[in-house]
């Protein structure tokens, strides 16, 4: 049964890759919307909240219809804006950003009615006797102060709340640290945008657009960011942004011939009742409409025309947005339009330490202070919630300038075991700022671990055809038989094949149903790939083989806190014709928290100094046996950074140097013959 549903799940999934390919931009415009509805409906918990609110909104709207136009409506609703390029280059952020204000005033003068193209509704109204343009009560901002912090250190208060390179959502359409915001995510999807039917801006839920299809000009070329021609106004925004406010489609069928005795399929009744989707650029009135003597309306933005050819709502489409906009309001982040004032941000480098009161006598945390407009006043830090029987010190004890300062829980020895969540202020003249830090006092450590499949497995992808998946669609299992909470993970996969933008990767779950694509149609005409997917790595940089460590198009921590035992299957599976390869072996490696062992109490007048240290420490110990040393140093995911074997001696004393590494926390693992322990350093 499990097998079953994932083989449905990987055909919903790769929807969003079928619906347009975007290299042949003569095709006509799609619309993902229902097969993304269509697929979150499938979590009864999301249909019985789903049609829930739906029914609250739909009788809420018949109370506003009964009453007559939308009148009287008070003042008009602020909409706070975020714009996110979890895959544009930081070095396009002012083009980025001018671009996302690009498509903000776009959807200002679309959904006012003051967009200077809808003069042409004097020559078409003959056709739509009594019907005028609709105008919503709202107004769209980016916003500019009291952004996330930690999120994008680029993003600065006072600054466009637009992020570069942010994995929002994990690939998902929405994001928890987002909620409040009206979300635009811009990154290559294959299709030109999809939204929710009635989007949840307490979810954080997003309107996801192809890096084809925001804004209007020439785009940001340098990050692949560039409006083409035919939806190169940014109407496509306008249609998919009107989903997320309940607005459906003006016409019955998209595609197939629509049957005219069906539902009207918007319920709307100043939009005429029409059978099918229109394209292209018709004549005024040239589109029959179901009722006999009517017309198509097809300029309305919620049609399939080019991004020329739309250029208006009706009056009732207006209303609905009203309505909706108007009880979603309460859950818009406030006063974020509102420019920054001067003040500053503190933000943890490292939120999360293991430690041991056994084995470990302090931990220490680093974080970074980020003045806003000049703010000049000196913060002094503090912190509550350490363990007690513990110091805290700060160096330096204040800061009125940015840059870094940390934090040193002392005297570690002489405390309980416990997680410990720790309260760091920083308090100047005007202004309190805090933020929290979880110190793990309870004798764990991070293992990573690794499985791998046969080498040559020789699995061959099936060709596909015309943006649909070959079948049967090549798959293999990894079966991980420890049990283990997932902390983390990396994937490893070996193919070879031509023309690798023909594929798109997908791990499974072992549960079946949670699953992310870890490689979507990127690159284009290269052959083979053998890429270790990471989320901390850099984004794809395309080469004939792709070979190296690359981020993922989805988010491997979407497994984080899942259980790793089961099967683990990888989908291979290839989009368009004329190029085949095989799956050569790929490997799945999971890093867990796990208790340390007895074992790791055993050494003698064990140390590493100087912590904090720059990349250089000595590790000195006394040793009993006449085994090797091993010494191995990890990064906080797991990551072995580091390894190197020394000949033994009673009193053990080298140094080991590490070339070119960040600053942050790391894991020192020194084993001796069957005794192993684990030291916290950090790197300045």
């Amino acid at each position: 049964m499990k097998k079953n549903f994932t083989l449905k799940s990987i055909f919903v999934i790769f929807f969003l890759l079928c619906a347009v390919n975007m290299q042949a931009q003569d095709q006509d415009r799609t619309c993902g919307m229902l097969e993304y509805m269509e697929e979150q409906m499938q979590d009864p918990a999301f249909a019985k909240e789903y049609e829930k609110n739906q029914a609250l909104f739909k009788a809420r709207l018949a109370e506003v219809l009964a009453q007559g136009e939308f009148a009287q409506r008070g003042a008009t609703i602020t909409i706070p804006v975020a714009v996110h390029f979890p895959t544009a280059n930081e070095a396009d952020r002012a083009c980025l950003e001018a671009l996302a204000q690009n498509q903000i005033d776009i959807l200002n003068a679309d959904y006012t009615a003051t967009n200077a193209d809808n003069a042409q509704w004097a020559a078409a109204s003959a056709f739509y006797p009594g019907l005028n343009l609709g105008s919503a009560n709202i107004s769209f901002c980016i916003a500019v102060s009291n952004h996330p912090v930690g999120l994008d250190p680029e993003l600065i208060e006072g600054n466009p709340a637009v992020t570069i390179g942010y994995d929002f959502g994990g690939g998902n359409n929405a994001d928890a640290n987002w909620a409040g915001y009206m979300n635009f995510v811009i990154r290559p999807i294959g299709a030109l945008g999809f939204s929710p039917l009635g989007g949840s801006i307490t979810a954080g839920q997003a309107v996801t657009m192809d890096d084809n299809a925001f804004g209007s000009g020439a785009g940001c070329p340098g990050s692949g960011v560039v409006p083409q021609t035919p939806y190169n106004l940014g109407r496509t925004v306008t249609h998919e942004l009107g989903h997320f406010y309940n607005l459906n489609h003006t016409f019955i069928s998209d595609g197939a011939p629509g049957n005219c005795a069906n539902p009207d399929a918007d319920g709307i009744a100043d939009t005429p009742k029409i059978p099918n989707s229109t394209y292209g650029c018709p004549a005024n009135g040239s589109v029959a409409g179901c009722v006999p003597g009517t017309s198509s309306l097809t300029m309305n933005y919620m049609d399939y025309v080019n991004d020329a050819c739309m250029y208006m709502f009706t009056p009732q489409q207006m209303t609905v947005v009203d309505t909706y906009v108007a009880g979603i309001a309460a859950d818009f982040k406030p006063g974020v339009c509102t420019p920054a004032t001067p003040s500053f941000v503190i933000a943890a480098d490292n939120s999360e330490i293991l430690s041991c009161p056994t084995t470990d006598t302090e931990a220490v945390f680093t974080f970074s202070y980020t003045t806003i407009l000049d703010f000049n006043e000196t913060a002094t830090f503090s912190a509550v919630g350490n363990p007690a029987g513990t110091t805290v010190t700060f160096n330096p004890t204040t800061r009125n300038t940015d840059g870094n300062f940390t934090m040193t829980i002392g005297n570690l020895q002489a405390s309980a075991q416990g997680e410990y969540t720790i309260t760091v202020t920083g308090t100047s003249a005007s202004e309190t700022k805090n933020v929290d830090v979880l110190l793990k006092n309870t004798c764990t450590t991070i293992v990573c671990e690794s499985y791998d499949s046969p080498q040559n497995l020789a699995i061959a992808i099936t060709d596909g055809s015309g943006g649909s998946p070959g079948t049967p669609v090549a798959n293999h299992v990894i079966n991980i038989p420890d049990m283990a909470t997932i902390e983390s993970m990396t994937v490893n996969v070996d193919v070879t094949h031509t023309y690798v933008s023909d594929l798109v990767l997908q791990l499974v779950h072992p549960d079946g149903t949670t699953f992310i694509n870890l490689w979507e149609v990127e690159c284009g005409s290269e052959n083979d790939l053998d890429i270790t997917f990471d989320d901390a790595a850099g984004a794809i940089a395309c080469a004939e083989p792709t070979v190296g460590t690359f981020a993922p198009s989805g988010s491997l921590s979407t497994f984080n806190g899942l259980e790793a035992q089961g099967d683990w299957t990888l989908f291979v599976a290839d989009f368009f014709a004329g190029d085949t390869g095989t799956l050569n072996d790929w490997s799945i490696t999971i890093c867990s928290e796990q208790a340390l062992s007895t074992e790791e109490f055993a050494f003698e007048d064990f140390t590493i100094f100087p912590n904090p240290n720059k990349g250089e420490f000595t590790v000195k110990l006394n040793s009993s046996s006449d085994s090797d040393i091993n010494i191995d140093v990890f990064d906080i995911r797991g990551r072995r950074i580091f390894n190197n074997s020394y000949a033994n001696n009673a009193d053990f004393n080298e140094v080991v140097r590490l070339n070119n590494v960040q600053s942050g926390m790391y894991l020192v693992t020194v084993s001796d013959g069957n005794k192993t322990t684990t030291k916290k350093i950090i790197i300045e």
